[in-house]
Formats: structure tokens, sequence, C-alpha cells
């Protein structure tokens, strides 16, 4: 290797992996803070059996999406998306999570009302929501050093 080449390679080498080095760093800080900070609110949230523990807790959810780290950014877009979607559902068929039981809508819950309620509650299943979940609660476990359950 020529010793004008050596220089250039190890500059490269320090820029590419400085970035690397420092994740522990500053967009990183506040954001695994909060997520220490919520974790036992997001594992109530997992762990409870109520139809609305997700949507009453979406705000907290869009505050860490707020100030996840760009390499996060879409995944948690995906995943608060998809929430939003469906309490856009619910709200525009005035009806709540909780007066569904047993998985059956309310009565008198219009036939389009509640297509598009399944609909956004299917769109939480896709495999590119669940991905999304499964990329923040690795980068949380990794990175933050907290386990979310997602």
């Amino acid at each position: 290797m020529s010793t004008r080449l050596r220089p250039l390679l190890v500059g490269l080498a320090v820029a590419v992996l400085l970035p690397l080095a420092g994740c522990g760093g500053n967009e990183y800080d506040a954001y695994c803070g909060d997520l220490k900070r919520h974790q036992k609110e997001m594992s109530e949230m997992i762990d409870s059996a109520s139809s609305s523990a997700l949507l009453s807790n979406l705000s907290m959810m869009h505050d860490l999406a707020d100030k996840a780290p760009k390499d996060l950014a879409d995944e948690w877009q995906t995943f608060v998306g998809a929430l939003d979607h469906l309490e856009r559902a619910l709200k525009d068929a005035g009806v709540k999570p909780s007066e569904f039981q047993d998985g059956k809508p309310p009565a008198g819950l219009s036939a389009a009302d509640r297509q598009a309620i399944v609909d956004a509650a299917d769109a939480i299943t896709t495999d590119e929501v669940a991905q999304a979940a499964n990329g923040i609660e690795q980068e949380g476990r990794d990175v933050c050093k907290v386990n979310l359950g997602l």
C-alpha cells in the first residue's frame, strides 16, 4: 500500500467508525432515557388484556417516536402510524375500543365503519408493523439496554 494512500484510508475508517462508536451519544441520550423512564408503562401496556391499552398509551409512543434516533424513525412511523390509523377509524365510527365485547362490535355500527375498523386492526398485525416493532425493541435492548417486550 502506498504511503500516500494509507493516511486517506485511516481517515476514512475513522470517519466511518466514529459515528458507530458514538451510538450512546447525543441523539440516543434523550431517547434511551425516555425508554427507561417508560419501561414500566410499556410493559404494562403489552401485558394488558385491555383492548384499549395501545391506544391509551399512544401519546407516550408518539413522544418516544419524536425522540427516536434517525435510524429508527421509519420503524416508529410505521408502528405509531398503524395505531393512529386504528384510532382514526374508531373515532370516525364514534366508538371506543372498550365498546367491543369479545371482539364483537357494538350494536348499531354501520357495515362501512365496521369494515374500516377491521381493516385498521388488521394493518397492525402486518409483517411490516411486526418488523418495525421488532426493530424498535432490538435497538432498545442493544443500544439502550431496555427490554420493551413489543
